[in-house]
């Protein structure tokens, strides 16, 4: 996904309010592989379904340092 600079620089502000969320997940017993649910329920709960949103969120969340893996398939699953 190409991203225009004001897209880059609103991922990076969200990646910033992330940071604590990732930061828990990621130091939490994983229940599931790379943390995907907890990563799908996320995307699932902030994006209503929107799949443009869940791209969005999910980009900030990989930024934020989430795993990229747990992302990509709570993405594909939730969304």
């Amino acid at each position: 996904m190409k991203l225009s600079p004001k897209q880059q620089q609103l991922v990076t502000e969200y990646a910033a309010d992330f940071k604590p969320l990732v930061t828990k997940i990621e130091s939490g017993i994983a229940t599931t592989q790379n943390h995907y649910g907890k990563y799908g329920a996320v995307i699932s709960q902030l994006s209503n379904g929107n799949k443009n949103a869940a791209g969005f969120i999910a980009l900030a969340l990989v930024e934020a340092g989430a795993n990229r893996l747990g992302v990509a398939y709570g993405l594909k699953l939730f969304v």
